[in-house]
């Protein structure tokens, strides 16, 4: 009804948890992988076939894209054939860059087409570990939008940032007017963003303060698509 769009979050490993071993209960890693063998699968093309293609089918065109996490521990042709079954027209991205990831002198992370699957990029900053996500030189990914997109060989530029310290939680780490600038330099350049919160216990609320900045967020570009508009119009009176 708000007309919202939904992106699919998936850990292409699926089942075997191959990034996170040590959190899978005991014993369901070898349980996956004997199925999948058990019906002449790889646990990959599973995966692909048994999980995604589910959900794929099952929501169709609910489903606007997908966002597929670890996609070296996958089959990215196989996981991008599937996640499209249910909607063709869906757009997928994949945490992977073919070649390996390139960097700038700073060590920030070049912003780039990370494969030929993808439709847009999947814009990860420069690993949480080694800089906070509000570090300046994240700020090459936005000037590579501003300088070079809004499409990056063919995939649109699109940036993937947490506002607070780790991915799901932590303090919060951006100014508003830091968070608003970056976001509204993005669109103005055609690119796209994805801010990620941080989440309660039950992953069902957002910290008021960074619901506060989003709805900043809001106002500030629409207040920004509203001029674009208004700037539009009256060069076409002009005419």
């Amino acid at each position: 009804e708000e007309g919202f769009k939904v992106i699919v979050y998936f850990a292409s490993e699926g089942p075997t948890m191959c990034f996170h071993e040590e959190d899978a209960p005991p014993g369901s890693i070898k349980k996956w992988k004997d199925y999948c063998s058990s019906i002449n699968m790889t646990y990959e093309e599973g995966v692909a076939k048994l999980v995604v293609r589910e959900i794929s089918m099952r929501y169709k065109r609910k489903i606007s894209g997908w966002w597929f996490d670890h996609a070296k521990y996958g089959d990215i042709k196989l996981l991008a054939k599937e996640a499209r079954r249910g909607n063709a027209g869906a757009a997928l991205t994949f945490n992977h860059v073919e070649g390996g990831q390139e960097h700038l002198p700073d060590g920030s992370r070049l912003l780039k087409r990370g494969t030929s699957a993808e439709d847009y990029t999947f814009g990860h900053p420069t690993p949480l570990v080694k800089r906070s996500p509000d570090w300046d030189g994240n700020e090459s990914m936005i000037r590579t939008i501003e300088n070079h997109g809004p499409y990056l060989d063919g995939s649109l530029a699109h940036m993937f940032i947490p506002m607070q310290e780790k991915w799901h939680g932590g303090k919060p780490c951006f100014t508003k007017a830091k968070i608003t600038d970056w976001t509204l330099r993005v669109v103005k350049a055609g690119g796209a963003i994805t801010w990620a919160t941080a989440l309660d216990e039950d992953f069902n609320s957002i910290p008021e303060i960074q619901l506060d900045q989003l709805e900043t967020i809001n106002r500030v570009v629409r207040r920004w698509k509203a001029e674009e508009k208004e700037d539009e119009a009256e060069e076409k009176e002009e005419l």
